[in-house]
């Protein structure tokens, strides 16, 4: 019975993820010649593709194209679970290296750049992708989808910049992200969440850079050798940037009220969707009970049904505004 469920699975991941066979509309795909080792690495994979864990297979995968010499059947695989977990820059960057070695990678390459293209065929689709990558520590599919982004929509630039600039800040890659940053804001000068980001880059460069610590640096390597110092550095500018992390949260708030009360109530959503990342809750309960004020609960519910576009987050944006509500009622 599993030999059978796992010939099953292969010949379905064969035709789903040979491209060929997939253009071409055929519907059954030969594994004769595929020798026994091979079918069964592919049938492991599906098995843990299919358990949701597609980070395992992938990882199974990689290992594994070493052992088989970059089989094809192994790499279409790979490029397939990439593409469809959103990790795209791996796909690509895996495509462009075995397209140095062999002349068969064509059709890959274009299914990368499709997976590129929709993802910036609709703005709102590429703002919240590049926030997920964001969140996944993927910068760099953040940042190349970003760069499609200006090109796509140029009336929405300033968005755009500030999001690649969250990449690159995230990546510690200051230099590059205050670029960003003041790209958006030469764009949109009000834009609070490249003013704060700015504040923040500007504000650790100072500490850094002071002549206070260059001289306690310059003494301090004397004594105690440049890997403590550097630690000691480092740690610094940590500190300094966890002070100035409430900046740029009273930044994003104001700029979800602003939203809310002009009726744009697309980017009051995006606004508020960020802010749970900030994974502290007391500002957000804060607000909300101002909105409630302002509007009927319903009303404000209403809202966030019809503009949240990440599923996973309204259940949390609609418990946190019940909870509010609740307790405006009860006088609290």
């Amino acid at each position: 019975m599993t030999s059978y469920l796992s010939s099953m699975i292969f010949v379905v991941l064969l035709t789903v993820c040979w491209p060929a066979a997939a253009e071409n509309n055929e519907s059954v795909i030969d594994s004769s010649g595929i020798p026994e080792p091979l079918a069964q690495v592919l049938a492991d994979a599906a098995g843990l593709h299919n358990q949701n864990q597609t980070r395992g297979a992938i990882k199974l995968l990689q290992t594994e194209r070493n052992n088989f010499d970059n089989h094809p059947r192994l790499v279409a695989l790979e490029i397939q679970l990439l593409l469809g977990s959103g990790r795209l820059s791996e796909a690509r960057n895996l495509v462009e290296q075995l397209s140095k070695a062999r002349s068969d990678m064509a059709e890959f390459e274009l299914q990368v750049q499709r997976a590129f293209e929709r993802i910036v065929n609709s703005e709102k689709r590429a703002i919240i992708f590049i926030q997920k990558r964001i969140e996944l520590q993927d910068f760099e599919t953040a940042i190349a989808v970003s760069d499609l982004a200006l090109l796509a929509f140029p009336d929405q630039q300033a968005d755009f910049y500030t999001l690649k600039g969250e990449a690159l800040y995230k990546m510690n890659a200051l230099a590059a992200a205050e670029s960003e940053f003041m790209r958006a804001l030469q764009i949109d000068p009000l834009n609070p969440v490249a003013k704060s980001y700015v504040t923040e880059i500007r504000t650790t460069r100072e500490a850094q850079t002071s002549t206070a610590l260059a001289e306690w640096i310059r003494i301090a390597k004397d004594k105690v050798g440049d890997f403590i110092v550097t630690f000691l550095a480092l740690f610094t500018a940590f500190l300094m940037n966890s002070l100035l992390s409430p900046l740029s949260m009273r930044f994003r708030l104001l700029r979800a009220r602003r939203a809310f009360e002009a009726g744009n109530y697309d980017d009051f959503a995006d606004a508020v969707e960020r802010l749970l990342d900030q994974e502290d809750f007391k500002p957000l309960r804060h607000n909300f009970r101002l909105l409630l004020r302002k509007r009927p609960y319903e009303d404000v519910k209403a809202i966030f049904e019809a503009h949240v576009m990440t599923e996973e987050r309204l259940p949390t944006l609609l418990r946190i505004l019940h909870r509010e509500h609740d307790r405006m009622l009860a006088g609290g």
